[in-house]
């Protein structure tokens, strides 16, 4: 009888052992855990409009896809880009965070050539109650054939930056038939503007970069109205603030690696975009 308890005892431990190393061994060879990424950093970060133009007009921060109509997708500075057309645009149903944003960074790549005819919109963020968008870039014309500079016009919330050679601000030099990287910003903690080329801060004197409410510090920009978003193009071309004018152009040219932040990112992030061919 004893024998046999113990036999029984022994064969029981023995059973133990057997299932506790298949348990450990089960535990060891067990996969990892497929971790599911949190979107809310990318969502809620300061970079809140990135189209690379790969073949698509999809924003790839919230994955809205554009109504593009008279584009198409060439080869660019990092893949491929967008090119305009004289009726060619990308219409986003919404602007999203840029709507609200009182502080920010436009940084592209472009690559055009020469027009005549008008002003050719790059982007606007527009204004359902004013003629004027909230946040624009526009090419002038150059008929030209020896100067190879850009009369540029950038405008947020009503502050009207021009290149046209007055002022201290130059036009854009030796701007057309390659590519260039182009990058403005305003910070409300400053109430500065900068504008950059080719990852390199432009000198501009402090009636551009130093902006006021009267005698005041801007401060925060409050757009209003704002509605949708659009790439080569003005407002009137997607049917705000009534039918575009025979002096409003599409954007004929390329671009690429269109970013905008709800900040004014550094100096040092601007040419790391640039040099990174970002």
């Amino acid at each position: 009888m004893k024998n046999i308890l113990s036999k029984a005892i022994n064969g029981g431990l023995f059973i133990l052992l057997i299932a506790a190393s298949f348990s450990a061994c089960q535990k060891m060879e067990r996969p990892a855990m497929n971790i599911i990424p949190d979107d809310t950093a990318r969502l809620n970060g300061p970079l809140q409009l990135f189209l690379s133009f790969e073949d698509s007009p999809i924003d790839s921060i919230h994955e809205a896809k554009g109504n593009a109509q008279g584009a198409s997708y060439v080869e660019g500075v990092k893949g491929k880009a967008y090119k305009g057309s004289t009726t060619g645009q990308i219409q986003y149903a919404n602007a999203g965070k840029l709507a609200e944003m009182t502080s920010f960074t436009v940084a592209f790549w472009m690559n055009t050539e020469k027009h005549t005819g008008g002003g050719q919109a790059i982007f606007m963020m527009p204004n359902t109650s004013d003629f004027w968008g909230n946040l624009f870039a526009v090419v002038e014309e150059n008929n030209n054939p020896t100067d190879n500079t850009m009369l540029f016009k950038f405008n947020f919330a009503g502050n009207w930056i021009e290149f046209n050679g007055n002022n201290g601000l130059n036009r854009l030099p030796d701007m057309y038939g390659k590519w260039h990287h182009l990058a403005f910003s305003y910070d409300e903690t400053t109430s500065k503007f900068a504008a950059y080329l080719d990852g390199e801060k432009m000198a501009l004197p402090a009636a551009v970069t130093d902006r006021k409410n009267g005698d005041a510090p801007l401060g925060k920009l409050s757009f209003k109205d704002v509605s949708q978003f659009v790439i080569g193009g003005y407002q009137q071309h997607i049917g705000i603030q009534g039918d575009a004018q025979e002096w409003m152009l599409h954007y004929t040219g390329m671009l690429d690696q269109f970013r905008v932040y709800t900040n004014a990112i550094s100096d040092e992030e601007v040419k790391a975009l640039y040099t990174n061919k970002e």
